[in-house]
């Protein structure tokens, strides 16, 4: 198995032993602070987060016992390994009693330590997956969760690591289709604000007028249309979440608004006169390069550097590829389910064709081909024919005989297969996908709204 980074602080009075220890983590690639007292491991705790502590029972100045009940009550998301000699070993065990999470006895053996460190490593990531897992099942939601390359893991040990600090502000980047918005509601989720609420806007889905009344609301009268007052979005996410997806999109005007709102926590509606003050932590999104954006003026480098606190890179699919079959796999139960059959796999070829193929569109484009391959399956396994990739087809309207091939089906569902085709053909580029359908921007985004795809 392959490690994630962990940051590690050993609490040994022993010197040999410390040092001993710290180059087996090292090694391993860890990052470790060592502390020869209890209250300079007080000292570290409260200037520094660690992901996991080695605390010695033995020590000069504190009870190791005492450290274990405070430290695990003050930082609930920090593990304590306690070590201890061979002959401690009752009072290791009325330690786990107390919260440790595992002992070692000295002298600490290389093997021993780091598969340890693997396995609380593991309980780490899959309490992760099981955050993601609670979205809906049915709708195929967790797909980003599966898989298990180096990249993978390390995205799922940032997520974790980012949900257990209570931070401002959040940046997740990321390609169409890698999961932004799944990865934002599960750091929430996850996260001290967990019990308030998650409130989410698309940017590029409303334009400018409307979208900053929906973002601070307004009063009676502000406008034409302004019926009644209005509550904002940043008040709904008071205590809470605000997710601003898609913000490349956003207007420059706006986004000046958006950093005073950020940095003040206090805002007026529109036409109002009275400041509105919320406690709202900030998730943006975004699959542009923002640094384009910015040199060509389309996005403030303040606002950048103000929401770029905490950045989360989501990998591409193209950059773990060994998760593919997992992923396909996944997907495949999940729609020969959904559709009534007994699809095992796929076809040596199709196969194949999955695994050379770049996946521009990632998990969600994955997603899509799997479910038109399942629709349009025979028998049980599915061909490379019946997974329709763009590239096999090269943009090409299908003859007579092959639409009279396909399946009879609602006209909704064939819209929404058309929908996706398109929207894999323009490498999930909404302006070449509406040009592609012979629709507006607009309209294209309501539809896939309404089919779920975006």
């Amino acid at each position: 198995m392959v490690m994630g980074k962990l940051n590690l602080l050993i609490v040994e009075d022993n010197l040999l032993v410390g040092s001993a220890v710290r180059e087996i983590l090292k090694a391993e690639g860890h990052d470790v602070f060592v502390v020869e007292n209890g209250e300079s491991g007080r000292r570290a705790m409260s200037d520094r987060t660690f992901n996991v502590i080695l605390l010695d029972l033995m020590l000069p100045d504190v009870d190791g016992q005492v450290l274990l009940e405070e430290w695990g009550q003050a930082y609930p998301d920090t593990q304590i390994i306690v070590m201890t000699a061979y002959g401690d070993i009752p009072l290791a065990v009325e330690c786990l009693k107390k919260g440790a999470y595992d002992f070692l006895t000295k002298p600490v053996e290389k093997v021993q330590m780091v598969k340890t460190l693997e396995h609380l490593q593991a309980v780490r990531k899959a309490s992760v997956l099981t955050e993601l897992s609670k979205r809906d099942a049915d709708t195929a939601e967790i797909q980003e969760v599966i898989g298990s390359s180096p990249v993978f893991n390390r995205t799922i040990e940032m997520t974790r690591r980012v949900a257990e600090n209570d931070f401002s502000c959040l940046f997740i980047k990321g390609e169409t289709g890698t999961g932004k918005g799944l990865f934002a509601r599960t750091i929430h989720n996850m996260g001290r604000r967990r019990d308030r609420p998650f409130v989410e806007v698309n940017c590029s889905a409303l334009p400018p007028t409307l979208i900053e009344s929906e973002l601070f609301g307004h009063r009676k009268g502000a406008f034409t249309d302004a019926k009644e007052d209005r509550v904002g979005l940043f008040e709904l996410a008071d205590g809470g979440t605000l997710f601003l997806d898609e913000i490349g999109d956003m207007d420059v005007a706006l986004q000046s608004k958006l950093l005073k709102v950020i940095e003040e926590q206090r805002f007026r509606r529109i036409g109002g006169t009275a400041d509105v003050t919320v406690d709202v932590a900030i998730i943006a999104a975004t699959n542009q390069h923002v640094e384009e954006l910015i040199a060509s003026n389309q996005f403030r480098l303040d606002l950048y550097y103000r929401l770029n606190v905490v950045p989360l890179e989501l990998p591409p699919l193209r950059d773990r590829m060994e998760d593919v079959d997992a992923i396909s796999k996944h997907f495949i139960d999940i729609y020969s389910r959904k559709f009534g059959k007994k699809i095992r796999g796929f076809s040596k070829s199709a196969k194949a064709a999955i695994n050379k193929y770049s996946w521009p569109g990632n998990v969600r484009e994955l997603r899509n081909v799997v479910e038109r391959g399942c629709l349009l399956a025979k028998g049980r396994t599915i061909s490379d024919e019946e997974l329709m990739f763009p590239e096999m087809h090269n943009g090409v309207t299908p003859a007579r005989g092959d639409i009279e091939s396909l399946p009879a089906m609602p006209l909704a569902k064939a819209e929404k297969l058309v929908i996706q085709a398109a929207m894999d053909d323009a490498d999930w580029n909404k302006t070449k996908a509406a040009k592609i359908l012979g629709v507006t921007r607009t309209t294209l985004s309501k539809k896939l709204e309404q089919y779920g795809i975006d």
